[in-house]
């Protein structure tokens, strides 16, 4: 067995792997290719007396914001291996090769999302020691949440603009990177510009999408939120990442979205915060899970309360 980091040379190797493992779609493999993969870092795996890669990893560059400090990471990413050479631990190996990375680059910690509740307990056997959660509220679009306990209108709506849609490009980017940054720190692992870009790119094979409003008159603190429909109904739609902050904007973010598709009834928005979430029906569920390599009890605290933010997986 050889595990190696790889370079360009390897791309038919990891989207052999990609296509019998995650999707057929080479588009969306070239996305990988071409807007994560330069930025990340990958490892294959090859047999002893083989030079045909069997298996591979990728980790991803994140963060966290911590105490004024910027704490680096890696995020486990697209962990696969062929049919034909399942069931030589191959998984195992190729993650315990991101923690000798890690621990040699000098990361604070690593994240994963198993896409099962059997992974979780792979990933535990593997040293991820900490599950990650987050919160899910069910939004009607039919009912009004921005309401005191007296029933009263907290404010009216405000006119608002929308200034781009779903457009990544540079420009946008870096305006959704400094959003997050701002809004997003205290409650979130967040992703390196490049890697947040591939993010967005990848929702778009959901067909999903990224908006952004404000406010007239207050460009600088806008909103956004980066959602996709369902897959099983037409009527749902997942929010997977925003900065809503109160049930004004909340309702805003309804009326601007049902205006445009009347067939949404149901939106299903992640970690809204708890003054609009306790008036709608909510699930806390596994986020992910980490695994700290800092020696600080306040940090790893910090970080076990924190959930995934965009996660792919």
């Amino acid at each position: 067995m050889k595990i190696y980091p790889a370079t360009s040379e390897d791309a038919h190797f990891i989207s052999k792997i990609w296509s019998e493992c995650f999707t057929q779609d080479v588009s969306y493999i070239n996305n990988f290719l071409n807007n994560c993969f330069p930025f990340s870092k990958t490892w294959l795996i090859t047999q002893d007396d083989s030079n045909i890669a069997a298996a591979s990893l990728s980790l991803l560059p994140c963060y966290v914001k911590y105490s004024g400090k910027i704490y680096k990471g890696g995020y486990v990413y697209a962990v696969g291996t062929l049919p034909e050479h399942r069931g030589n631990s191959y998984s195992k190996h190729l993650t315990e090769e991101a923690f000798r990375y890690a621990l040699k680059e000098k990361l604070s910690f690593l994240a994963v999302k198993p896409a099962t509740e059997t992974l979780y307990e792979l990933y535990s056997r593997l040293n991820f020691d900490t599950v990650l959660y987050e919160k899910i509220s069910e939004i009607d679009t039919e009912k009004r949440y921005n309401y005191d306990s007296d029933g009263l209108l907290l404010n009216d709506h405000l006119p608002v603009t929308r200034e781009f849609r779903f457009l990544n490009n540079q420009v946008n980017i870096s305006k959704l990177y400094e959003l997050r940054e701002k809004d997003l720190s205290d409650k979130c692992i967040l992703w390196d510009k490049e890697i947040l870009s591939y993010a967005i790119n990848e929702i778009s094979f959901r067909n999903g999408k990224y908006d952004y409003f404000y406010y007239q008159g207050n460009p600088k603190d806008g909103f956004y939120t980066v959602y996709y429909p369902s897959e099983k109904d037409d009527s749902l739609v997942h929010v997977i990442d925003h900065n809503i902050k109160d049930a004004s904007t909340l309702e805003d973010f309804i009326f601007e979205n049902s205006s445009r598709n009347n067939d949404v009834k149901n939106y299903l928005i992640t970690n809204l915060p708890s003054n609009i979430s306790k008036r709608c029906p909510v699930k806390i569920i596994k986020s992910g899970m980490a695994k700290s390599f800092v020696d600080d009890p306040d940090f790893n605290r910090f970080l076990s309360k924190l959930s995934l933010s965009l996660p792919m997986e």
